[in-house]
């Protein structure tokens, strides 16, 4: 996925990090869900940081670079890491400034020391760049035509394509009550510039999708579950890999 797409934790990824983080937010009254924007908000600053002012002559997009920002940044492992444990600081320091309980400001400092190490390993491995960004794909819209198939739910994504088989990170997963004799119709909707096509996943179960679409479907066009229905395609990707690494930049500069 790209930066830009949105948070690249959840609050359950939060958990595999501090289990009782949903008990000490609730305690404290913070809303999870603000502390993940606003962490990805200061990690996307820092991260144009570094790009506009310490990377000009490896950067390929250095001369647009201000224009589009970090739209062209790939969730990398250690960058995902990174958001999670920056997203940590951030409830931590809350919840010590709420109590000044010392218990808090234990895991305040241990999550500081934790979000610069991660910023650190992030550089050394290398901002990822694609040099040909396609955004994470919105709710498609749903439809029928007469068919043979039952009433059946469906569980639905779809993804952007682009030139050379580039594939964006899929859409959320989106549920349909598709009525007895019908065969659904899956339409992405909004493309981007840059996209040629779309590709279709869905299946029978929450996290089941697997690809519709061999070929991808053409922008403006709609896909159409055959009458034999579903097939057992590729499951879904998370998006598009790094082009190419930037790496290098200044010293943290938050406290």
């Amino acid at each position: 996925m790209l930066l830009t797409d949105g948070s690249p934790n959840s609050t359950e990824d939060l958990r595999a990090y501090e289990s009782s983080i949903l008990t000490v937010a609730n305690t404290e009254g913070i809303e999870l869900d603000k502390k993940l924007n606003l962490a990805l908000a200061e990690v996307s600053e820092d991260i144009l940081d570094v790009l506009l002012d310490h990377t000009r002559s490896n950067d390929p997009q250095t001369t647009i670079r201000r224009t589009i920002g970090v739209s062209d940044v790939v969730v990398t492992p250690p960058l995902k890491r990174w958001h999670a444990v920056h997203t940590l600081e951030l409830i931590y320091r809350d919840a010590y400034h709420n109590q000044l309980n010392e218990r808090y400001q234990a895991q305040f400092n241990e999550y500081h020391e934790a979000s610069k190490d991660a910023r650190e390993d992030t550089l050394r491995f290398g901002i990822g760049l694609t040099l040909l960004p396609l955004p994470q794909a919105g709710t498609p819209t749903f439809s029928f035509v007469a068919g043979p198939l039952p009433a059946t739910t469906y569980y639905a994504q779809v993804s952007w394509i682009a030139p050379g088989g580039k594939e964006g990170a899929p859409s959320a997963e989106t549920t349909y009550e598709a009525p007895a004799g019908s065969l659904p119709v899956v339409t992405a909707v909004n493309p981007p510039a840059a996209a040629t096509g779309f590709n279709v996943y869905m299946g029978l179960a929450p996290g089941s999708e697997t690809l519709q679409t061999p070929t991808p479907a053409a922008i403006g066009s709609s896909f159409i579950l055959p009458a034999t229905g579903l097939i057992a395609g590729a499951p879904a990707g998370n998006g598009q890999a790094p082009d190419v690494y930037i790496i290098g930049g200044r010293t943290l500069r938050r406290g």
